[in-house]
């Protein structure tokens, strides 16, 4: 059996995403950033709250604008007026043969490309000409405009690539054993993974989109499953298992501090030897767990059945650590910590009994 698809599919933009619009608009809300390097003192800025014992736990802190009458640097949320939804052209083939009676193979294949995925921008930036340490243009400590601080805009001109080949193995449920696997390799890259996030930003330069271009947050080498149910034919006992894994997903090494002077110490990544760190190039450790059921069931004439079962999660207690220094440093060797695999697990073995009862 061979099938093959393909169409052109939309993505609606959530409203949430909208609520910045409206509460920080410059008009019925906005933002205003008040930093400090004293934590003594507190900071200087007459527009504060109270410091230390001065500080008023009750209630939301109220910020007095009749001491500035007229605040600059005001942070305020908009949307290009090109702003459009996302949408996809997708293309699969899929091939499928049966093997010998109730058991089939399959292969597919999967292209995928996405236009007009959203993300967030800074209209009041300007590079001041010279380079930051990690050798990127800097932008300006002057705003274009100088009323405002951070004009955060959404636009949508960021994009994606998506590639995969899977390969499946399924048995019917038949004579009382069913059996299902797959793997799947796959790539996804993108310009920007901020979908649905209406605050971040995880574009080093805004003004250099392309830049960005790396392996997306979504991004897994591997994919794949196995599971499979018995009924026994002793004594009503069923058994039933799962194996999942996943290659690690991507992260980007990054400097922990705000190079460029865009306003975010969370973007700027490292140049090691001449050659700028790419985004997301490093990455997690793999996942990899067993799930297991074992039950019976125990038929009351006249009353109904009792089934009881026992599941074990990730039953061989696989630790599936991950990386808990995400930040190079800002010099041409890391961290002693980075890329370390961190002594947080994910779940652990956990087991559980329970009762069903049919009638």
């Amino acid at each position: 059996m061979i099938r093959a698809s393909a169409g052109r599919f939309w993505s609606r933009t959530p409203a949430l995403l909208w609520s910045q619009l409206f509460s920080s608009n410059g008009l019925q809300g906005t933002q205003y950033t008040i930093n400090t390097t004293n934590f003594t003192t507190g900071p200087t800025d007459p527009l504060s709250p109270g410091w230390g014992d001065a500080f008023n736990p009750v209630g939301v802190q109220r910020i007095d604008f009749t001491k500035i009458p007229t605040p600059k640097a005001l942070g305020v949320f908009t949307v290009l007026p090109s702003f459009t939804n996302p949408h996809s052209d997708r293309i699969t083939v899929m091939a499928e043969r049966e093997l010998f009676p109730e058991t089939a193979a399959g292969l597919e294949v999967t292209y995928a490309k996405v236009r007009n995925l959203e993300r967030l921008s800074d209209l009041n930036l300007q590079y001041d000409g010279t380079l930051a340490a990690n050798g990127q243009p800097r932008f300006s400590t002057t705003r274009p405009n100088p009323f405002y601080g951070r004009i955060s805009t959404y636009t949508s001109d960021a994009e994606s690539r998506y590639k995969a080949i899977g390969a499946t193995f399924r048995r019917r449920f038949a004579q009382g054993f069913r059996a299902y696997a797959a793997i799947t390799w796959s790539t996804d890259r993108d310009t920007d993974s901020n979908e649905r996030n209406f605050a971040g930003t995880q574009v080093e330069d805004f003004y250099n989109l392309q830049q960005n271009w790396g392996y997306a947050n979504r991004d897994q080498r591997w994919r794949g499953n196995v599971n499979s149910i018995w009924d026994t034919p002793f004594w009503g006992i069923h058994l039933a298992g799962t194996y999942r894994y996943s290659s690690g997903s991507p992260f980007t090494a990054t400097r922990g501090d705000d190079a460029n002077r865009d306003g975010f110490n969370t973007t700027d990544r490292p140049t090691v030897g001449g050659v700028h760190f790419v985004r997301n190039s490093f990455r997690q450790p793999g996942f990899h767990a067993l799930d297991v059921r074992l039950g019976k069931d125990f038929t009351i004439p006249r009353v109904g059945q009792l089934k009881i079962f026992a599941d074990c999660f990730n039953c061989t207690d696989a630790e599936n650590r991950l990386v808990g220094n995400t930040t190079w440093g800002t010099g041409e060797t890391p961290l002693p910590t980075f890329g370390l695999a961190s002594n947080v697990t994910t779940t652990p073995r956990t087991i559980q009994v329970a009762a069903r009862y049919d009638f």
